[in-house]
């Protein structure tokens, strides 16, 4: 097999999450008034590029909003934490064909290969998404961003790869933002982009990753070449 690894984005790629994470945005905002609708509406209008909650909030509430301040980021941060925890299943489902495709994995994974999910979310909170849609027994590893540099950078991806033991240079980055094409270049990964997720084919072509699919049933020859 071409490849021993696949890290898998989770949001906008495996999951459709985007409504329960608005939803969770929106409610996190409320806690740091004034609203600014232009702002808020532009800052929510990135809620599926994979940010980090702390560059969401530097969007919505830049200086000199009164709300720009530490407490006020941390206010932003727990409430979103709070609500999205009690309501992450609400909408989220895997994408089409995401389930069927997994499960035909199985004769590469008794080959050798390895899969895990790389994503900006906690391991907790990617951990209780992918057990919740029944997605866990498909994945050697969930792994979020705990004290580790975020994607773009590729801490995590070698993370992934040092703790399924296999090298990088054999993995495949699969994901639906810039971040997930970047990151996976620089830990030396061949990158696959996805066509549903916010940023869309289009603006994932300029980046020129590796492989660029249209529906997730596509990764089934690529993994398998």
């Amino acid at each position: 097999m071409k490849f021993a690894l696949a890290c898998f984005d989770l949001d906008g790629t495996l999951v459709d999450s985007h409504a329960d994470i608005r939803a969770a945005l929106v409610r996190a905002l409320e806690e740091v008034p004034p609203a600014d609708a232009e702002r808020d509406e532009r800052a929510l209008g990135a809620a599926g590029l994979g940010l980090p909650l702390e560059e969401f909030f530097a969007l919505a509430r830049p200086a000199p909003h009164p709300a720009s301040d530490g407490e006020s980021r941390r206010r932003f941060i727990d409430a979103y934490r709070r609500y999205y925890h009690a309501h992450l299943l609400e909408l989220t489902r895997p994408f089409a064909g995401v389930v069927e495709t997994l499960e035909a994995l199985g004769p590469l994974r008794a080959r050798g290969l390895r899969t895990a999910v790389a994503t900006t979310k906690r391991t907790d909170t990617a951990r209780r998404v992918v057990a919740g849609l029944g997605l866990e027994r498909y994945f050697d590893v969930v792994l979020g961003t705990d004290g580790i540099p975020h994607k773009p950078a590729p801490d995590l991806l070698l993370l992934a790869a040092r703790t399924v033991e296999r090298a990088p240079e054999r993995g495949l980055m699969i994901g639906d933002t810039a971040r997930d094409v970047l990151a996976g270049r620089a830990a030396g990964m061949k990158t696959c982009g996805v066509g549903w997720g916010v940023t869309g084919a289009d603006g994932l072509r300029p980046l020129a990753p590796d492989y660029l699919i249209a529906a997730f049933p596509e990764i089934l020859p690529i993994l398998a070449s």
